[in-house]
């Protein structure tokens, strides 16, 4: 099985380089789907064992025939994406030229305002500031009660924030200043507890932003992914030594790879094997009892995965293929018309990187879906926003 689906997907990966689709914003879905079914696979086939003993090896084969129709549906997909070249609302697309710049500005001045006076007024509870005071790190902010509306300003947080710095620092030349918004942006980011939202935000910034980087910008990047893996350890408890650097080494590549995956198989065995208690359509139910399955009846926790796997858990493996299939179709407009302006513009891509990591790291949700809405409120923002006809001194 393993065999077809890595032929699928290089089939994919021959077409989108023939075909330079690696330019096209569908790159941004392509890159979540590929951790999700490429990363396990590989993994387990060449002798893996983390979370294993949640699942058997007759559900890892079922995953990797979702792997093959997911990747064999992008395949179609990608053909009759590179010929149909209209999308709806074309000429907000087509016409997207760079106005009303300082509406805009002010459009992001009010949700970094907005996100502010919530960190000020919830700043002792805010685990980046605890750890720096005290070395300790307490419960993440979703994990809490004491700080309210977390879920609301979290969804702000990695919608508007990032989004916002993409577009300012367009227009600024001191890299000083450019390395003052980034720090602002990053300690936003991960004043909620989100240490992995900050490494896809990096991430999106090295990958799509069309830059080459120079070996020494590689070099002062690398240093400063073993300084973060520095701090990740000490969040952990751990003390730095040999056993550490070889936790380092291993843990962060498998929890990037294979963790999201592992528990879209584990969905599959629990499944199949009826271990689900209660009704699965109920609340955050799926994913706490697959982390139990994981890592233990006594422990607590959340184990999300594409939104492929609560469908599959609901409603059956066919009413999840055509889910996929509309979810397809659903987003064809926005990449279509992204993929028709004449330029890439970060601070849009930023929505569409979003829509497709909840739907591809996070549960089914209200949440999620709140965060989903958000982020299409803003790609919806930022489309319409230089086409407001302004008095000349507003412009």
């Amino acid at each position: 099985m393993i065999y077809l689906l890595l032929l699928i997907y290089c089939l994919n990966l021959i077409y989108i380089k023939r075909k330079r689709l690696y330019k096209s914003s569908f790159i941004l879905h392509f890159f979540f789907i590929s951790i999700i079914f490429i990363g396990p696979s590989l993994y387990y086939e060449c002798g893996g064992t983390a979370y294993s003993k949640s699942f058997e090896w007759e559900d890892f084969l079922t995953f990797e025939k979702y792997g093959i129709f997911v990747f064999s549906c992008t395949l179609i997909y990608l053909s009759i994406f590179t010929r149909l070249r209209i999308s709806l609302y074309n000429s907000l697309f087509t016409n997207y030229k760079d106005r009303n710049k300082n509406l805009i500005i002010r459009y992001f001045a009010l949700w970094y305002f907005i996100v502010f006076i919530y960190l000020i007024i919830h700043f002792n509870e805010l685990p980046v500031v605890n750890f720096l005071l005290t070395g300790t790190l307490p419960d993440r902010l979703d994990q809490t009660s004491t700080v309210k509306l977390f879920y609301t300003f979290s969804s702000i947080f990695m919608v508007f924030i990032p989004s916002g710095y993409f577009y300012i620092i367009r227009f600024l030349k001191a890299n000083f200043t450019k390395l003052i918004l980034l720090v602002v942006v990053t300690f936003i980011l991960i004043s909620g507890g989100h240490k992995g939202l900050v490494a896809f935000f990096i991430l999106f910034a090295l990958l799509f932003s069309g830059y080459r980087f120079t070996l020494k910008q590689v070099l002062f990047t690398f240093i400063a992914g073993l300084g973060l893996l520095y701090v990740y350890t000490l969040t952990k408890g751990r003390e730095f030594n040999k056993e550490t650097f070889y936790y380092l080494m291993e843990s962060p590549p498998r929890r990037f790879f294979v963790t999201q995956g592992s528990a879209f198989i584990t969905r599959i065995s629990m499944e199949r094997r009826n271990l689900y208690m209660g009704d699965v359509e109920e609340y955050q139910l799926i994913k706490k009892q697959t982390y139990q399955r994981i890592y233990g009846a006594g422990e607590t926790g959340a184990a999300p995965t594409i939104f492929l796997g609560d469908l599959h858990v609901k409603y059956g493996p066919i009413i999840t293929g055509l889910s996929y299939l509309a979810f397809l179709i659903l987003v064809f407009p926005l990449l279509r018309g992204t993929d028709n302006m004449k330029e890439r513009r970060l601070y849009l891509w930023w929505n569409l990187f979003i829509l497709f990591y909840l739907l591809g790291f996070a549960e089914l949700s209200m949440p999620s879906f709140l965060r989903i809405l958000l982020a299409l409120f803003n790609f919806g923002v930022l489309l319409v926003l230089p086409f407001i006809t302004l008095r000349p001194h507003d412009s």
